[in-house]
């Protein structure tokens, strides 16, 4: 009791004497340089409790407290166990225990302290220096914090915890009020569902945004993201970045100037120079706009579009206004698609060529009379041909189907395909990569070798990557070049066509309204005569690009013109067009698309 009445008396003498002093002091009438902004008004620190007082001898205004010790300065609590307390600049040194409490959810602690009550700044060092702000830990071993500013800032390595989220730098500050961070040097989120690293981040704690503007990187077991600018939500997993961006899993790549993707989904698209690559097909798609969409299996490139797909060391090469790449056909049959705001909505059949085996053992006539076509759907309004989903079907056989693998292309305006075999343009295809089966739309030409080919549509069915026939529907015409630059032509309604290893024309089978005309030449190329033919179905056979064959069916009228009576106007069928000029080479097909292929993939002019 004695003890309680003494430090009572103890404390109220030494009050006194420090009102006495400053009242009288010349420095309290003085403004200091450059104030600080406070929030609220001037005041002194006070002494809330202490078990000890020890008062300094002399001038010196230091007065040090011992045990339970704590002070309040505007609303905030300061607890240790020893304080070294100079009411003259208004300053407190504490050591052991610290405990900083600003309202009922901030709490600071550490192992000393260094408080000024002028600036409001307190300077906190420690083993483990650790702020508790609601549900976050902000943990240091130095640590500066701002009250008027409401900014802490940590000087040596911090981790911060909140939620299931960790998040490390070597620098860093953290406002109290916007519950914003900002990290410098070695910035590492660790997240139960990835690992973000990057030089400099900042993350607001409330909406869960980091955002960076240095390179970062976002590994997953569902895939990595990088980036040199952008945002990342750590909740919903939603990005968007600036600059060049890479998302890539196991499955695919998708690149892109300006990126905008959804981890959890797999869904998200690329602005500028998008490149797509599907690594299971060997597949790659550019464009100016690419969209991933998981949902539907679908990705989508449109604007300068090019499609590289490189099988057994071949590569064909792919240009068009828009491409679609399906990785499920039965997403795409008896389903309607839309292209560029263009809705087809034909029931799709099953019974289509792509579904019929065709090989070149079997007769004319179990083949010629069953083989069908739907045609082409015209929308006159727009004056443009629609993708006939009529040749989409399931592949024939499903085993071949696997999983996460693309499956169908369909490609629509300005088709162009350069592969080293063979050239074709055309206004739009479908490409069944199971069944190796390219349904060409509207109007097509293909060139191989020295031949021509043209239809209202062509299937063309390839065998070990290689084109082993090709069908032609309506108004269908080819031209083959021999060896004396002469043109064999042969049209009809409906024509088969043949070809060998080196995808040269073996044989012609030609169903409805047959005409031909082709150049008799004897084992020394030597003119013969000019064969003209019409048939309603017949078969041609070519032998190192001669005719050596030619079959009928019914009564066919034939004409052989001697080479001295052959006039000009008789060496052409109706519509004959030689237009090598329009087929593409490789160089027109890539085009602007150099850019984003390696020194070693740069096509050679031509």
């Amino acid at each position: 009791m004695l003890r309680s009445n003494f430090l009572t008396i103890l404390y109220l003498r030494y009050i006194l004497f420090v009102f006495v002093f400053l009242s009288s002091s010349p420095l309290w009438a003085q403004k200091p340089l450059n104030p600080a902004i406070d929030k609220g008004p001037k005041s002194t620190i006070q002494l809330i409790k202490a078990d000890s007082l020890v008062v300094n001898s002399g001038e010196s205004q230091n007065r040090t407290f011992y045990g339970d010790v704590q002070f309040l300065h505007r609303g905030v609590y300061m607890n240790c166990r020893k304080a070294i307390h100079n009411s003259g600049t208004n300053n407190l040194v504490a050591y052991g225990k610290i405990k900083i409490n600003q309202g009922d959810t901030l709490t600071i602690t550490g192992d000393t302290l260094y408080y000024d009550g002028n600036t409001r700044i307190a300077k906190i060092q420690g083993k483990r220096v650790i702020m508790t702000d609601d549900e976050m830990t902000l943990e240091s071993t130095k640590m500066n914090y701002n009250l008027n500013t409401d900014l802490a800032y940590y000087s040596a390595p911090g981790v911060i915890h909140q939620d299931s989220i960790q998040l490390s730098s070597k620098t860093g500050y953290y406002n109290t009020t916007t519950k914003i961070f900002n990290y410098f040097g070695d910035v590492e989120i660790l997240h139960p569902d990835f690992v973000l690293c990057t030089d400099s981040l900042d993350y607001n704690s409330i909406t869960k945004r980091a955002d960076f503007i240095s390179y970062t990187t976002i590994t997953s077991p569902d895939g990595d993201l990088s980036a040199t600018e952008g945002y990342y939500y750590t909740d919903t997993r939603k990005s968007k970045f600036y600059g060049r961006s890479l998302v890539e899993n196991q499955e695919y790549t998708l690149e892109a100037d300006t990126l905008n993707f959804d981890m959890l989904t797999e869904e998200g698209f690329g602005i500028g120079n998008v490149a797509f690559f599907s690594k299971k097909d060997s597949l790659f798609l550019n464009g100016d706009f690419g969209e991933k969409i998981a949902s539907q299996r679908l990705t989508k490139m449109t604007g300068n579009t090019l499609m590289r797909s490189v099988t057994d060391g071949d590569t064909l090469y792919l240009r068009a206004d828009y491409i679609y790449a399906y990785q499920n056909i039965d997403d795409v049959v008896k389903k309607t698609i839309t292209i560029d705001s263009i809705i087809v909505t034909d029931s799709l059949s099953t019974d289509s060529l792509l579904t019929v085996s065709i090989n070149d053992s079997i007769s004319l006539e179990d083949i010629l009379p069953t083989v069908t076509l739907d045609p082409t759907y015209i929308d006159s309004t727009q004056n443009i041909a629609i993708t006939d989903t009529s040749t989409i079907t399931s592949p024939q056989d499903s085993t071949k189907s696997e999983v996460n693998k693309i499956q169908l292309i369909i490609a629509h305006g300005g088709v162009k395909i350069y592969r080293n075999d063979f050239q074709a343009i055309c206004d739009s295809l479908n490409y069944n990569l199971v069944d190796s089966i390219i349904t060409f739309i509207r109007k097509p030409i293909i060139w191989s070798g020295d031949s021509q080919l043209e239809g209202d549509t062509i299937t063309a069915n390839m065998v070990n990557n290689k084109i082993k026939n090709m069908f032609l529907n309506q108004n269908s015409f080819v031209v083959a070049k021999d060896s004396s630059g002469n043109f064999n032509q042969i049209k009809g309604r409906e024509i088969l066509a043949f070809f060998d290893n080196e995808t040269r024309i073996k044989q012609v089978d030609v169903d409805g309204n047959g005409e031909s005309i082709y150049y008799a030449l004897d084992d020394y190329n030597k003119l013969i005569g000019l064969n003209r033919v019409q048939c309603g179905t017949m078969r041609l056979n070519f032998i190192d690009r001669k005719v050596k064959r030619i079959s009928f069916m019914g009564s066919p009228e034939s004409k052989l013109i001697p080479p001295f009576e052959i006039k000009s106007e008789q060496k052409e069928l109706p519509n004959f067009s030689w237009k090598i000029d329009t087929k593409p080479t490789k160089e027109q097909v890539i085009g602007s698309n150099f850019a984003v292929f390696p020194a070693s993939e740069e096509p050679k002019k031509e």
